[in-house]
C-alpha cells in the first residue's frame, strides 16, 4: 500500500429517498435544502476541504438533479452579477469547480444494496483509496475540521490501515438503532475487531455507531462483489468490511463533531433546526418563533 493520499471520494446518491414521498418522487433526497443548501453540498464541501481532487457521485438514472447542481450556470451568473447579487452564490462557488465532479449512474444489474454505489464505480476508483460518504449523513463541527479531512488524516496516520470507519459514541439504550463498532481496546480510535449490526440491547459490548464516512482501501473489492451478497439477498458495504477486517487492519474514528441524519422527515427537521443555528442572521428570529410556538 505505498499510495496512502486520499484524493478520491465516492458520495452514494441513487436511493429513492421514500420515507419523503412525494417530495422525491422527481428529486433526489441529498438535495432537499438544509436551510439553504442542499444535502449533498454541504458533503462535498467536506470533500474539498480534505483535498479530495475527483467527486464521484452515484446517481439512479432519470434523477440528474446533482449533476445540475454542480454544472455552471452561465445565465444565472450575469443576472446575480447585475443586480449585484453574486453573494448569494459565494459559498457555492468555494465548492463547484473546486473538484472535478463525476456523475455516474448506479449499474441497475447489481443486486439491491448499500455496497452497490460503491462497485458501480470500482473501475472509477482503480487502484487508490478513496473515501465513501453516505448522502443523507452529515457532521456538524463549526469551527473545526470536517468530518472527510479527519478521516483521510486519521488514514494517512495509520500506515497499516486498509479501512478507517467513523464511529461516533451513542447513548447504550440506542445502540441497538445503528451498528456496533467494537474496537480491540474499547476506545474510539482503535483497530476494529467486530461490526454487529443493530446488536441486541443485552449483547451490546460497545457504544460506538459507525456512520456514512468511510476510508476504503482498493482491496476491498476483493470482498465486494455481485456474487458476495449477504442478509436479504442485498449487496451491504459492511459485509465487505467485516470480510476486509478479518484479514487486514481496519481501525474506528471518533470523529468530532455531531453526526445527523437526515434520513427521515423527523431527522431532517432537527438537522435543519441545528444547521440553522449556525446562521446568526436567522438563529435569533429562529429561536423566538419557535419559543412562542411552544408557550
Amino acid at each position: 500500500m505505498e499510495n496512502r493520499k486520499v484524493k478520491k471520494a465516492v458520495i452514494t446518491a441513487a436511493g429513492l429517498g421514500t420515507r419523503f414521498l412525494p417530495a422525491t418522487k422527481n428529486i433526489p433526497k441529498e438535495m432537499l435544502p438544509i436551510v439553504d443548501l442542499p444535502i449533498i453540498h454541504y458533503i462535498a464541501e467536506e470533500c474539498v476541504e480534505a483535498g479530495i481532487e475527483d467527486i464521484i457521485v452515484v446517481i439512479r438514472p432519470g434523477n440528474e438533479a446533482a449533476m445540475t447542481y454542480f454544472s455552471p450556470n452561465p445565465e444565472l451568473d450575469r443576472t446575480l452579477a447585475a443586480s449585484g447579487k453574486e453573494k448569494q452564490m459565494e459559498r457555492y462557488y468555494k465548492v463547484a469547480g473546486k473538484a472535478n465532479f463525476i456523475f455516474v449512474h448506479q449499474n441497475q444489474s447489481l443486486p439491491y444494496g448499500n455496497g452497490s454505489p460503491v462497485l458501480t464505480v470500482k473501475n472509477l476508483v482503480g487502484n487508490d483509496p478513496f473515501v465513501v460518504c453516505f448522502g443523507d449523513d452529515l457532521v456538524l463541527n463549526p469551527g473545526g475540521p470536517g468530518a472527510v479531512k479527519q478521516m483521510v488524516d486519521a488514514y494517512e496516520a495509520h500506515e497499516d490501515a486498509y479501512g478507517v470507519m467513523a464511529v461516533t459514541k451513542v447513548p447504550h439504550e440506542e445502540i441497538v438503532r445503528y451498528g456496533m463498532v467494537d474496537t480491540e481496546d474499547g476506545s474510539g480510535d482503535g483497530k476494529i475487531k467486530r461490526i454487529v449490526e443493530k446488536p441486541k440491547l443485552e449483547e451490546a459490548t460497545s457504544d460506538f455507531a459507525d456512520f456514512g464516512r468511510i476510508v476504503l482501501a482498493p482491496e476491498i473489492f476483493e470482498y465486494l462483489r455481485a456474487d458476495n451478497t449477504g442478509k436479504d439477498g442485498e449487496l451491504w458495504l459492511v459485509d465487505a468490511i467485516e470480510q476486509l477486517l478479518a484479514k487486514k487492519p481496519v481501525y474506528a474514528k471518533d470523529i468530532q463533531g455531531e453526526f445527523l441524519t437526515t434520513g427521515d422527515p423527523l431527522r431532517f427537521l432537527k438537522a435543519s433546526y441545528k444547521y440553522a443555528m449556525q446562521r446568526p442572521e436567522i438563529a435569533e428570529e429562529l429561536k423566538r418563533f419557535l419559543r412562542e410556538e411552544v408557550l
